[in-house]
């Protein structure tokens, strides 16, 4: 009798366990990411957007640094420039897959944030082997580096740098595609634009503190001696900052596990997922590389047109980020840069490259204040107005630039250049974000199911990102030749202008929502 009233209480108290409403598990989740479902404050959009300003730092100092760091393990400048086309290369085949992987993370900690803490752990390893890879690769050898010009190049050395430049300038790159879909992911579509522009304006911080911060010399300092020279204590100082910045944006908010979001109806239009790109059930094997690539062949018109857009628009600001001071040596300034180093050309060559960076400094300050006015400008001239403006802007001052180099120009045509760094950074992804929150791809959708779940918000922040490799690994192949044949370094900036016209032609065929 006592045990039969012992198995009917039991039973009787997992029934109603049993019985529970499934509902209060869905409030119990709502309630622990009530974050997701609130407009952001300023501040909480400067946290999610410091990974930028701690990537900005690294190619400060990448860029500054990384071909002096080159030339003096003995690498002449042929094999130098194509060192530069490594990591492009290596983006072109990866960065696709990047968007996908995030999309379908299936962790715990999240889609987006597992990516970002390996690439993270990355670029802070390339930090570390670019100015240090000459003494590792001395030591492997047992050489010093009083020794090392007897012995010739050291193999190790020159492996260990190309390989820290190649892990930098990569995992640099590809950091950008989770930690904007991490931005995106937390804010409501409503603060999309000025989410994205604050992404904006802390690259343009990072940009200017970085250049400062090569800028400065850190060899008087007593502390820096025991880090070696001036080269590694920027880099030192720049992992440190990285790691700070890093921290900042990942314990900001919690993300949603993508099990929850493909069980919460309510969570999926909130996190830019459509209940009809899910993966089901029967669609989680491993889609093959084929599936991928027929996933990028049929991409909406409107990816399309914006993936030209952004190729055209990243081939203008190469050709002037990365030739600009020397085009102001020699075509301003009159120098040469391959005469001795003690005659009046070779000085006023480097004359014009230090004042070149006064230009550089120019065009990372006025990136900053058009990002922080693109919101209120993209509500007062609408989108199509600011990109297809800047963009011609841009093209018709580089042009000007060419015909009449002067000290003037490079000062006050340096602004159109950050205008359009803002806007090739942004705009695109601004759109990327509209076409996924309104669903705009609902009716243009593949007929084959295996490629529906790749049609998500990092798959196309992926892809749009990978204009910027081939970009550079167009202009890498191309305006060298470019200059011999000319004879001229106007050329680039030539090209520059060109390139930011076509941008505009093209964004006339983008499809704004606005």
């Amino acid at each position: 009798m006592i045990f039969h009233r012992i198995k009917w209480i039991f039973f009787r108290r997992k029934a109603k366990i049993v019985a529970k409403d499934p509902k209060e598990d869905l409030k119990k989740h709502h309630q622990n990411f009530s974050h997701i479902f609130r407009r952001k404050s300023q501040w909480e959009l400067i946290r999610l957007s410091f990974i930028m300003m701690g990537i900005e730092l690294a190619y400060a100092a990448e860029t500054a640094f990384v071909s002096p760091i080159l030339l003096n393990i003995g690498i002449n400048h042929r094999y130098m420039t194509m060192v530069w086309s490594l990591s492009a290369c290596l983006g072109i085949v990866c960065s696709p897959f990047i968007g996908p992987l995030t999309d379908q993370c299936r962790l715990s900690l999240g889609r987006r944030r597992p990516l970002i803490i390996f690439l993270s752990v990355l670029l802070v390893l390339g930090l570390i082997l670019v100015p240090h890879g000459q003494n590792v690769g001395l030591w492997l050898e047992g050489q010093t580096i009083h020794t090392k010009s007897a012995a010739g190049p050291c193999a190790w050395a020159i492996f260990l740098t190309v390989l820290g430049t190649i892990v930098l300038d990569f995992s640099a790159d590809n950091c950008q595609t989770p930690s904007r879909a991490y931005l995106l992911d937390m804010c409501l579509p409503a603060d999309h634009t000025q989410a994205l522009s604050t992404f904006s304006i802390m690259s343009g911080v990072g940009s200017f503190v970085g250049y400062a911060m090569c800028a400065y010399d850190w060899e008087h300092l007593t502390w820096t001696h025991f880090l070696g020279n001036n080269i590694s204590a920027v880099f030192a100082i720049v992992v440190l900052s990285l790691i700070v910045c890093v921290t900042l944006t990942l314990t900001t908010f919690r993300e949603i596990p993508l099990s929850l979001l493909e069980d919460d109806e309510e969570l999926c239009p909130v996190m830019n997922v459509s209940r009809e790109n899910q993966v089901i059930e029967e669609d989680r094997r491993r889609m093959s590389f084929g599936v991928y690539l027929r996933s990028i062949v049929k991409m909406p018109w409107a990816i399309k047109m914006l993936c030209l857009m952004s190729l055209f628009g990243w081939m203008s600001d190469v050709c002037y980020s990365l030739y600009f001071t020397d085009f102001v040596g020699e075509a301003v300034f009159r120098g040469d840069p391959g005469s001795d180093s003690k005659s009046e050309e070779h000085a006023l060559y480097e004359s014009g490259v230090r004042f070149g960076c006064w230009g550089m400094s120019i065009y990372a300050f006025s990136c900053i204040i058009f990002s922080i006015a693109m919101e209120s400008l993209i509500k007062t001239f609408r989108t199509r107005t600011i990109l297809i403006g800047g963009s011609s802007l841009f093209g018709l001052s580089m042009i000007c630039l060419a015909t009449w180099p002067t000290k003037v120009n490079v000062l006050l045509l340096s602004i159109s250049a950050g205008i359009n760094f803002a806007i090739v950074f942004t705009i695109p992804f601004i759109l990327i974000a509209q076409y996924h929150s309104e669903d705009t791809f609902k009716n243009d959708q593949p007929d084959d199911k295996k490629l529906r779940p790749l049609r998500g918000l990092g798959t196309d922040i992926a892809i749009v990102n990978s204009s910027l490799f081939l970009a550079q690994v167009f202009v890498s192949l191309t305006i060298g030749s470019l200059v011999s044949y000319t004879g001229s370094t106007s050329a680039v900036i030539y090209a520059a202008g060109i390139f930011s016209l076509c941008a505009a032609i093209v964004g006339n065929r983008i499809i704004y929502l606005d």
